[in-house]
């Protein structure tokens, strides 16, 4: 598994992955990779799954137990491009209303940091 890591926006960060994320050292490496992100960056953090071959139930389980843990830190966990499998999988899962997804990263910031602002008074 390859991972891409860039600042977007300031101090989001954006993880391009690339490969298999399963059961193992990819889970491992995906973990302490997020784990990281969370220890040392701030913001939101925007996976981009679209080069994603396959993910298994230990991967899904890493982005479900760092969602947790970014919402505690008022962080969002955001999924770019998943495939129809990994869709398909969160929705089996009944986890798919948890995630934010989007098909952009455009759309995604668009959306993600409009919610962070703060609405103005009425």
């Amino acid at each position: 598994m390859i991972v891409e890591k860039r600042r977007i926006e300031g101090h989001h960060t954006l993880l391009r992955v690339e490969g298999v994320i399963k059961l193992g050292e990819s889970a491992q490496f995906l973990a302490r990779t997020l784990e990281r992100i969370l220890a040392e960056d701030q913001g939101h953090v925007f996976v981009d799954l679209e080069r994603i071959n396959y993910i298994d139930s230990t991967g899904i389980g890493e982005l479900v137990g760092y969602l947790g843990r970014f919402q505690e830190h008022q962080r969002r966990l955001v999924l770019l491009h998943p495939s129809r499998r990994i869709v398909k999988l969160l929705e089996v899962a009944q986890l798919a209303p948890l995630f934010p997804t989007y098909d952009s990263l455009e759309a995604a910031l668009a959306t993600e940091l409009a919610r962070a602002e703060p609405s103005a008074p009425r």
